[in-house]
């Protein structure tokens, strides 16, 4: 290898052939690699990659272009895992990248970006995509699942009846549809079951038999592209379906859900022990917790979707370990 553009295509190979390897990771990395760091530093010899080169040819431009600091740490991540893997493995003999970090060209925090959802938007978000669902139960569960379980776009996407037991009242994730990369097991709560068992039954014949919960014709499932396209109908634009994620994990903070327990059920990295760590008293509370939330959905206008008459407290009277509401950045 003799130039940063072998290094970065031949690392991007490697992603994009690893099958533990998120399908959107793929997407993104893909994107990022050949739109904003061949074009600029893909002739860039290897021994002249340094510090200079890197403020010259890639940050500030990206600075210039008016790209976002954590776009910019972004490409800067997969320049250093690109080398650090080439050097690793042999292909290089010295790593260019492995004094630099990206605070070397930017300081302050790098901020989430803001949610287009707060609480208050919350009534008429569910009295929409409920009408939505009601009208066009095919098309309308996405966003409705989302909102109900706080998942990931990519991870809902992914959905097979087969990871769903009625009898047991989970929907079960599997690892490698998760960014964790651990298994995800959420309850189900009887709106939910009543949910799905309306989209099931409004799914055409031929796409009821195929074991993907969001199938399309020929057998394969509803892509990301696709999916994307329809939250922008359904939004107009103004919101995304991660704002779905964030407002769900807010409003759990508001319910009064232990924060241990709202991070669980978003799927949050919480550390070895804790990761590991399912006992029944855990899923117990998830599944309370998830109740109450359904609950507030129910007095929102949830069940124009489903269907069932569910007289629950959405709030809890004596939560254990209330958070502050809107302490938690969702990823």
């Amino acid at each position: 290898m003799r130039t940063t553009g072998d290094v970065l295509l031949w690392w991007l190979e490697r992603v994009e052939s690893n099958r533990e390897t998120s399908d959107s990771y793929k997407r993104s990395t893909r994107s990022m690699v050949k739109k904003n760091i061949v074009p600029v530093l893909g002739k860039v010899l290897i021994t002249k990659l340094d510090r200079r080169v890197l403020d010259d040819k890639l940050v500030w431009p990206m600075t210039q272009d008016g790209k976002k600091a954590g776009t910019q740490q972004k490409a800067f991540q997969a320049l250093r895992q690109a080398f650090l893997l080439a050097e690793k493995t042999g292909r290089i003999k010295a790593n260019p990248m492995a004094s630099l970090t990206f605070k070397s060209f930017h300081r302050g925090a790098i901020g989430s970006k803001p949610a287009s959802l707060s609480r208050v938007d919350l009534p008429g978000l569910v009295q929409q995509l409920a009408a939505n669902f009601d009208r066009d139960p095919v098309n309308g569960l996405l966003p409705l699942l989302m909102l109900a379980h706080g998942t990931r776009i990519g991870e809902t996407l992914q959905a097979q009846w087969s990871h769903i037991s009625l009898a047991e009242r989970v929907w079960v994730l599997p690892e490698l549809n998760c960014k964790s990369r651990r298994q995800h097991i959420l309850p189900l709560t009887p709106q939910v079951l009543a949910l799905l068992a309306r989209y099931r039954q409004a799914l055409p014949d031929a796409r009821a038999q195929i074991d993907w919960v969001f199938p399309v014709r020929g057998g394969a499932r509803l892509s990301p592209t696709t999916a994307s396209a329809m939250f922008r109908s359904v939004s107009g634009g103004t919101w995304s379906s991660h704002d779905l994620r964030k407002l769900m994990r807010d409003c759990l903070a508001d319910l009064g859900v232990d924060f241990f327990i709202g991070e669980r059920l978003i799927n949050h990295s919480l550390g070895k022990v804790s990761e590991t760590y399912l006992t029944r008293d855990v899923m117990e509370r998830c599944r309370e917790a998830l109740e109450r939330w359904h609950a507030r959905l129910d007095e929102c206008g949830f069940s124009l979707a489903h269907g069932v008459d569910m007289a629950a407290p959405a709030s809890s009277p004596n939560p254990e370990t209330p958070e502050p509401a809107g302490a938690v950045a969702i990823s």
